[in-house]
């Protein structure tokens, strides 16, 4: 998270908010195992990321080692917090869910955030602790193991910790923010993002000459973060489109077979088969299918706690087809979100879009905001 939301991305590049994607090398995990009560799911990518760093920097798999212990420290503290974390390794880093009922507040989110650069130093002076008292031969393997350990643990850590989203850093930046302005402030965030990105980019180009790796990294954080600050201004706006045109039968059909695939799987608890579900729905084309994907989605999102990535991707998909049930589940991730008015705002569009009033009175959790 992250982060200002329920999960937290850890990397040698960074941490925060899990991007979902319909990419077939992020549709199923390749290994999964349990580090003491927590669950990992290592994904392909994970593995062709240690590869490139292990070609690019000669360390791609201490890297793997280091990210491991960083979400373990996310884990961990989720845990103490309350929550059922589960980690999963994917490109460039993993991320930890941590599977709060409600978000934490600011203040907790921020430890949580910090949690896995401390971890990853933790590792380094450990490391450092076994050199200082078994010396290992000048020279030796054991001694650039040892050396790349130390190495990994302090570079990697304050990288991470700078303030850009979906860094460690950034999300400690932004519960900081969240917690002075006590409102929502992702776009606010992610634009100071932004700017750090492309001025940490101009530093290290003007200290040590063009990095690829580091440039390649810095780039794609200031696009995520230009296009997560858009998304998040169209949310806070939700506005009020024209009625939308009207769904044929096979769309309908469509939507209906996607919807109990992904149904089924969650209540299986297969994540990978809910997001395939909805993967396949979003290649039929079309604005309707498109809405209902982004739909999906966001419930598959709400299932696994991440509840500020479900009411971005719902909000989405109500712009696009103007559904009571994208509503919903909108109000409905904002209020596990602490966003109560932004809930609020929601259901009213909810009610207006044709949800039934009896029933929203009558959930367990909307009723008490109807």
């Amino acid at each position: 998270m992250p982060p200002q939301c329920v999960s937290t991305r850890g990397t040698g590049a960074g941490q925060g908010r899990c991007t979902l994607s319909s990419r077939s090398l992020h549709s199923c995990a390749v290994l999964r195992f349990k580090v003491g009560p927590f669950p990992v799911s290592v994904y392909p990518w994970f593995f062709l990321s240690a590869i490139l760093l292990g070609a690019g920097y000669g360390f791609g798999w201490r890297l793997a080692a280091w990210v491991l212990v960083h979400e373990l420290g996310h884990a961990v503290v989720g845990r103490a917090f309350g929550g059922s974390p589960e980690i999963r390794l994917e490109a460039f880093g993993g991320v930890t869910f941590p599977q709060f009922r409600t978000r934490p507040r600011p203040g907790r989110q921020f430890i949580l955030s910090f949690a896995g650069p401390i971890a990853g130093l933790l590792l380094g002076t450990l490391a450092y602790g076994i050199v200082r008292a078994l010396p290992p031969e000048q020279g030796s393997i054991s001694a650039f193991i040892m050396g790349q350990f130390i190495w990994v643990s302090i570079v990697w850590a304050v990288f991470n910790l700078l303030p850009i989203l979906p860094l460690d850093g950034g999300n400690m930046m932004l519960a900081f923010i969240e917690g002075v302005r006590r409102k929502p402030s992702l776009a606010v965030g992610s634009w100071i993002s932004v700017f750090v990105a492309l001025a940490v980019a101009g530093v290290v180009t003007w200290l040590f000459g063009p990095d690829p790796f580091a440039l390649l990294w810095l780039g794609l954080f200031a696009l995520q973060n230009v296009q997560r600050a858009r998304a998040a201004a169209v949310h806070d706006r939700a506005p009020e489109a024209a009625a939308a045109p009207q769904e044929d039968a096979l769309e309908q059909a469509d939507v209906a077979a996607a919807m109990e695939d992904a149904r089924s799987a969650l209540q299986r608890r297969d994540f990978d088969s809910a997001l395939a579900a909805s993967a396949r729905l979003e290649t039929g084309g079309g604005p309707f299918r498109q809405a209902a994907a982004l739909r999906l989605r966001a419930g598959i999102e709400l299932a696994r706690g991440d509840n500020e990535a479900a009411a971005m991707l719902a909000g989405q998909s109500y712009t696009i087809w103007q559904s009571a049930d994208a509503a919903v589940v909108a109000a409905r991730a904002n209020l596990r979100a602490g966003a109560e008015e932004r809930a609020r705002n929601w259901l009213r569009r909810a009610l207006e879009a044709g949800a039934p009033p009896a029933a929203v009175r009558a959930d367990p959790e909307l009723g008490s905001i109807a």
